[in-house]
């Protein structure tokens, strides 16, 4: 053999270095109310990085739209990417539901959108039942006179959990209930200083009509607008405050006399541990208030007019389960 052929010989024998496959990414677009709130979206902060920490090779990307219309362009960007690695997008809000309508699927990878009824071909979707657990905690506030303050009109979380609460409240109680409305649009989410100042001129308006037969109990299903309730209470005067989305006792355990804990950490581990394994995710799922990922939490410190928060929950639990199993028949 010419020695003129060995090197070439060699080179042909020699390995090539395998290509390292890519890391697996996780995008998340969160709410544009952004996290911070202490409350809803901190909570799925939490189970997003805690599931990141379990699985070091996984390339996180947190993003925050600056509106609706923001959000549209990132998923676009999101679903014209190649990419060659395994690929997850989570839309963090049900207020970027109308951004997946129309939307192909994507080419690679998958992607969830939380909290919403809706279902989107070649996505996933799951929704927590608020409906039980509100009228449950309607139930629980049969002395009180209550106050729904709602951050915006027409979300369909907020308007289930409002109804839950007037169905539960109206069937235990004779105390009159009012509902108010924060804002026009998804800033309601994000209002704390206009929450401290609607409280206080709104509040006014009950005791001005003679609505003093019951003392006020707050059921705020205000997201990131929550810490203007509690503002109200320690600066202004003594009202009583439905822990919302969180266990809400630190904030003071003598004016909330239960929470209503809403466990979206759980919900996304689940689905974030399956992509991880490669079981793929359904198309849409429900949960209520006989999963783990909603609960109602009765604060045993309260004793505020001698009233058992446990005694309550117990008595009215299994009611507002059948409840919720009616309402989901509607």
């Amino acid at each position: 053999m010419s020695l003129f052929f060995l090197p070439v010989l060699l080179a042909g024998c020699s390995k090539t270095p395998a290509t390292e496959p890519a890391s697996p990414e996780l995008t998340v677009l969160i709410g544009t109310d952004g996290y911070g709130d202490g409350s809803y979206n901190d909570t799925m902060l939490a189970g997003i990085l805690g599931f990141c920490k379990d699985h070091p090779d996984v390339k996180l990307s947190l993003q925050q739209p600056e509106s609706i219309a923001d959000a549209g362009k990132r998923l676009d960007e999101w679903l014209a990417e190649e990419g060659s690695g395994d690929r997850a997008l989570i839309l963090a809000s049900n207020s970027y539901k109308d951004i997946l309508q129309g939307k192909p699927a994507p080419k690679n990878g998958r992607a969830l959108i939380l909290e919403t009824d809706d279902v989107f071909p070649g996505y996933s979707s799951y929704i927590i039942r608020r409906y039980g657990a509100s009228w449950l905690c309607g139930a629980m506030s049969r002395f009180f006179l209550g106050i729904i303050f709602k951050a915006m009109d027409g979300n369909d979380m907020i308007e289930e959990s409002a109804r839950g609460f007037s169905d539960g409240h109206s069937a235990a109680s004779d105390q009159k209930l009012y509902t108010w409305t924060l804002a026009d649009g998804p800033k309601g989410f994000a209002m704390r200083d206009s929450t401290y100042r609607f409280i206080y001129r709104s509040i006014q308006e009950i005791y001005s009509v003679g609505d003093t037969q019951g003392d006020p109990l707050f059921f705020p299903l205000l997201g990131g607008s929550l810490p203007g309730v509690f503002d109200y209470s320690r600066y202004i005067g003594f009202i009583t405050i439905a822990g919302m989305d969180v266990d809400c006792t630190a904030y003071n355990p003598w004016i909330v006399p239960y929470s209503l804990c809403v466990n979206n950490h759980l919900a996304l581990k689940m689905y974030l541990e399956d992509w991880r394994e490669g079981k793929p995710w359904p198309d849409h799922l429900q949960f209520g208030l006989e999963s783990e990922y909603i609960q109602v939490v009765p604060n045993k410190q309260f004793d505020f007019g001698n009233q058992d928060m446990e005694a309550l929950y117990q008595e009215f639990y299994s009611q507002a389960v059948e409840k919720e199993k009616e309402y989901g028949k509607e």
